[in-house]
C-alpha cells in the first residue's frame, strides 16, 4: 500500500511524505497508535516510497519491487513480530535484525526493517536494539510499530522519531467497508464494535452474530423500560452469566456495552440537533425522543459500566448496576 493510499491518517502520512521528499528520513521511527489503524501499512508505504524504481518518492504499487515489498518477500524490507508460541519478540530474533541493520541493503535503495508490536520485545531484546537505533549502517531505517508505546523502555522511545496514528472515524471505516462490499447495516454494527480499528471492523463484519448483538441490546433496553426490578436481574443474568469467567465472553460483553453506549451516543447527538453525527440513524432516531438530559444521564451510566468491566469487576454485578442506574437516572430526568 502506497502512503497516499493510507486512509484516515493524513497528519502521519504528510509527515512521512515530507521526510521522503526532503531526503531526510530518520534512521528510526516509532509509529504509535491503536491496533489496526494503518501503522504497518504506512511502514510498507514508506518502503515503497524509498525503494520503488518506477515512482521514486511515492511507489507505484505495480512493479516487481513494490509487489515483493507488499508480499513480504523483499530481502530489504523484513518484518519482525511476536511469535505465536511466546507472544514475545526474543533476543535472538532482534540480534538477526541488528546484524542486518549493520550492513548495506542487498539490492534496494534503502532497507526498511519493520518491527511490528514492538512493545512485545522482552527487556534483553529491547536493550540489544539500542545501539542500532542510534547508529545503523547507511541507508538502513527501522520502523517500530506499537499500540502500547508506554511499554517500551524510555531509552527506546528517546532514540526514535515518533509518529502518532489515531483511531479511525466512523465515516472512514464505513468507506472501507463499502469498498469491501459489506452491507450497510452489517458495516454500521461492525464500526460500532471496532473502536476506531479497521482490522477490528473487518473482523466484526465477517462475524454472523450481528443479529444476536442487537437482540441483546434490545433485551437490555426492554429491562430498563419495564416496570419493577425483576426484568433488570433477569436481563443481567441472560447477558452476563454465560460470559462470566471466560476471556472471550468478557470481550463479547465489553463489545455489547460499547454497542449500547454507541446507540445512546447517537440518540444524544440526534436529540441535540446533529443527526449527521449519528451512525445508527434509524435506531437512534427512535430513542432520541427521550431528550438530551435523559440520554446524557443514561450514557454516563453506560460509561461507568464499561470502566468497571475493564477493572475486572464481576460482569453480572456490572450489568445489574448499569441497568439499575439507567432506570434511576432516566426516571430522574423525566
Amino acid at each position: 500500500m502506497r502512503l497516499s493510499e493510507v486512509i484516515g491518517q493524513d497528519h502521519a502520512v504528510h509527515a512521512l511524505e515530507r521526510a521522503v521528499r526532503s531526503d531526510r528520513v530518520p534512521h528510526a521511527y516509532l509509529f504509535e497508535g491503536p491496533p489496526g489503524v494503518g501503522k504497518r501499512s504506512a511502514a510498507l508505504g514508506l518502503a515503497l516510497a524509498l525503494d520503488c524504481p518506477e515512482a521514486p518518492g511515492a511507489g507505484c504499487g505495480l512493479c516487481e519491487t513494490c509487489r515483493r515489498i507488499e508480499g513480504g518477500v523483499h530481502p530489504d524490507v523484513p518484518t519482525l513480530a511476536p511469535t505465536s508460541a511466546s507472544a514475545q519478540i526474543l533476543t535472538d530474533e532482534v540480534k538477526q535484525m541488528v546484524a542486518l541493520a549493520q550492513s548495506r541493503p542487498h539490492e534496494a535503495a534503502a532497507r526498511v526493517i519493520i518491527i511490528d508490536d514492538a512493545d512485545a520485545m522482552n527487556v534483553n531484546a529491547a536493550n540489544g536494539l539500542l545501539k542500532t537505533l542510534e547508529e545503523p549502517a547507511p541507508r538502513n531505517h527501522l520502523v517500530l510499530c506499537s499500540a502500547a508505546p508506554e511499554r517500551l523502555p524510555t531509552t527506546i522511545r528517546s532514540r526514535t522519531q515518533r509518529v502518532r496514528f489515531h483511531a479511525l472515524p466512523g465515516e472512514v471505516l464505513l468507506a472501507i467497508a463499502a469498498r469491501r462490499a459489506i452491507p450497510r447495516e452489517r458495516a454500521e454494527l461492525a464500526v460500532a464494535l471496532a473502536d476506531g480499528s479497521a482490522a477490528r471492523m473487518l473482523e466484526a463484519a465477517a462475524s454472523d452474530d450481528d443479529s444476536a448483538a442487537w437482540a441483546a441490546v434490545s433485551e437490555l433496553r426492554a429491562a430498563v423500560t419495564a416496570a419493577g426490578m425483576s426484568p433488570v436481574f433477569d436481563a443481567a443474568q441472560a447477558v452476563a452469566v454465560d460470559r462470566e469467567g471466560k476471556k472471550e465472553g468478557k470481550q463479547e460483553l465489553t463489545r455489547l456495552v460499547g454497542l449500547l453506549a454507541r446507540l445512546y451516543r447517537d440518540a444524544l447527538v440526534t436529540a441535540a440537533g446533529a443527526p449527521e453525527l449519528a451512525l445508527f440513524t434509524e435506531r437512534a432516531g427512535a430513542l432520541a425522543g427521550a431528550g438530551v438530559e435523559r440520554l446524557g444521564r443514561a450514557l454516563a451510566a453506560i460509561v461507568e459500566a464499561d470502566t468497571a468491566l475493564v477493572a475486572n469487576v464481576n460482569p453480572t454485578l456490572v450489568v445489574e448496576r448499569m441497568l439499575l442506574e439507567l432506570k434511576r437516572r432516566e426516571a430522574v430526568a423525566r
